[in-house]
């Protein structure tokens, strides 16, 4: 593919690339530096990030735009890219909207370079993933599993509830959402309601109890356990600190757990 080959051209100046990128209409393209900080992004990629100029962007993280849980995913790849020097052509992930919803994309990542050959950063592109090919359903179903986390986190959540959305057996989907996640469904819905959790905590001043009833713990003692494990600090230090500083945690979901 002529676009990427010239990608892996050290010597193609990025304001270049970021001014061809400008004017496909459905590519979203961004560049960052070694420290993951965006240092670019063309009209359609800030538009995903509900912004409304590049100058909202530059020098923020993926920690300020994305849902914690999905972002171990794009560190790592990011960290191979750099430490390689070799792209990551095509990858299927998940990214989040606006609105807060969840959608596929289809991912490269090349590494940028500076005039003198060292590498400085990576330039990403990706487009929206809507085809129907049967290669990339089992992506397409964990979409729709995600999606119904999104929405009903809140409730009681069983394995058997998000196997029927995926339309797999138990044991089916628990292997397949380990082999597209990294982590079981269990993990994965507790990280995700304690990470709403995090985000109540800094905006609202309801109790630690309701909060944990809010995003689907019953039981009090068992969301501070797992708030303290995962944050490394109780649910109501974590708001004191959070609050003064104005800013949420950057946890990301660490991959391949066990439970």
């Amino acid at each position: 593919m002529i676009i990427q080959r010239s990608l892996q051209n050290q010597n193609l100046d990025p304001n270049s690339i970021l001014a061809l990128f400008s004017a496909l209409g459905d590519v979203y393209f961004f560049m960052k530096d070694r420290e993951g900080r965006f240092i670019g992004a063309n009209d359609l990629q800030l538009e995903k990030l509900g912004l409304k100029s590049e100058d909202e962007l530059i020098g923020k993280t993926d920690f300020d735009f994305f849902p914690s849980y999905m972002i171990a995913h794009y560190a790592k790849d990011d960290a191979q890219v750099i430490d390689s020097g070799e792209p990551i052509p095509r990858r299927v992930e998940l990214v989040a909207n606006p609105d807060g919803s969840v959608s596929w994309h289809v991912t490269s990542k090349f590494p940028l370079y500076d005039n003198s050959g060292n590498c400085v950063g990576i330039i990403g592109c990706m487009r929206d993933f809507e085809r129907s090919d049967n290669a990339w359903q089992p992506y397409r179903r964990m979409n729709a599993v995600v999606d119904h986390i999104n929405r009903h986190y809140a409730e009681p959540i069983g394995m058997a509830d998000l196997a029927k959305v995926a339309s797999l057996s138990i044991s089916q989907f628990e292997r397949r959402f380990r082999t597209v996640f990294e982590q079981t469904p269990s993990r994965f819905l507790i990280r995700y309601r304690l990470t709403r959790a995090s985000q109540i905590l800094m905006h609202s001043d309801n109790t630690v109890s309701q909060i944990a009833q809010d995003v689907g713990f019953y039981d009090h003692s068992h969301f501070t356990r797992e708030f303290q494990k995962l944050f490394g600090m109780a649910p109501g230090r974590y708001r004191k600190i959070h609050r003064s500083t104005g800013k949420s945690s950057n946890l990301s979901f660490a991959a391949n757990t066990t439970d």
